[in-house]
């Protein structure tokens, strides 16, 4: 559904649309009648104009998303001219996945919103896994991960989708994979919690979205939001998914119990959160030019007070490894 109180803008992006092969659209120049519409025409991507006279587009997400269950990822493309800081955070915290800069150019349009609708169909193919386990099946924390072809393609097409829709994070997904891996191996875990650990890893920025200027990751610009994303897995019964729903709510909480937001300390932290943590932070830190700090010695630093120390640890062994 393409949202512009802008004839011209609403036919450029449907006509770009149609081009690309996309033939489902629904493209309206009245915010009111978007919103009335919603429900009947079901879309999986809204492109959204924010400056609209009637209603504004932060209006018309917040009343499209009143129809919306808290547990289905729908994503908002909005469409900008000139937006301020403030105006951009409002629409990330209301449900905003991406922004398209006017004039735009007919592949930006086309990239993004191949980006988000993949995105989409990977929540959608989810859920579905998940409702084919059906409602007896065994707890899901009980049953171990038992890979397979096409679980680890969808985990880590999934995880390449949320990095493509987050500003320097091409391949992050599949970086912090395999070093959990390593961390979990080089712990001497079992070989179902090294697998579940690395399909999990995937998804660890599920929830991140792009701000406006760097903050604690640095250039990449991301705000966690990991709360969100456990919401939007809880209840699966796909056990990678349910490990990623541990691993999700735990990737704030700090070893020395300073974290948030339960405030957990230790080992009441599950392991797949601690080992991504160190995972994460390390590819964080390795990615950056001209800090001047080892990214091992400086994750060392903060041993026993964010991160666990035996996974901490462990990287020291990987890397002597790698080494």
């Amino acid at each position: 559904m393409v949202v512009d109180d802008e004839p011209q803008n609403v036919r450029y992006v449907t006509d770009v649309l149609q081009w690309a092969g996309y033939e489902t659209l629904e493209g309206l120049t009245d915010p009111i009648e978007a919103v009335s519409r919603f429900s009947g025409f079901n879309p999986d991507l809204v492109i959204l104009d924010l400056l609209m006279p009637g209603l504004d587009g932060f209006e018309v997400m917040e009343a499209m998303q009143e129809n919306v269950s808290d547990d289905v990822y729908l994503p908002f493309l909005i469409l900008t001219s000139d937006i301020t800081s403030e105006s951009r955070r409002r629409a990330l915290s209301g449900g905003a996945r991406d922004f398209l800069t006017k004039p735009m150019s007919p592949t930006e349009v086309r990239l993004r919103v191949d980006n988000l609708l993949e995105t989409r169909f990977l929540y959608l193919e989810c859920a579905r896994q998940a409702n084919l386990l059906g409602a007896d099946s065994e707890p899901v924390a009980e049953a171990p991960f038992v890979p397979d072809e096409a679980s680890m393609e969808l985990l880590e097409r999934w995880g390449a989708s949320i990095d493509a829709g987050l500003p320097g994070c091409e391949g992050r997904s599949k970086r912090i994979s395999w070093l959990a891996g390593m961390l979990a191996e080089a712990m001497d875990l079992p070989g179902h919690e090294i697998d579940a650990i690395t399909g999990a890893a995937f998804l660890h920025a599920l929830g991140s979205r792009p701000v406006v200027g760097a903050g604690e990751n640095g250039a990449r610009g991301l705000h966690a939001e990991p709360g969100l994303a456990a919401r939007l897995l809880e209840g699966s019964r796909i056990p990678a998914l349910a490990t990623a729903r541990r691993m999700l709510g735990g990737l704030e909480e700090h070893w020395d119990g300073s974290g948030g937001p339960a405030g957990l300390r230790g080992e009441a932290i599950p392991i797949e959160a601690r080992i991504v943590a160190v995972a994460a932070a390390f590819d964080d830190l390795d990615v950056r030019t001209g800090d001047g700090e080892n990214p091992a010695e400086h994750l060392a630093r903060l041993s026993g007070l964010r991160f666990d120390p035996d996974v901490v640890a462990a990287l020291g062994r990987t890397q002597a490894v790698s080494a």
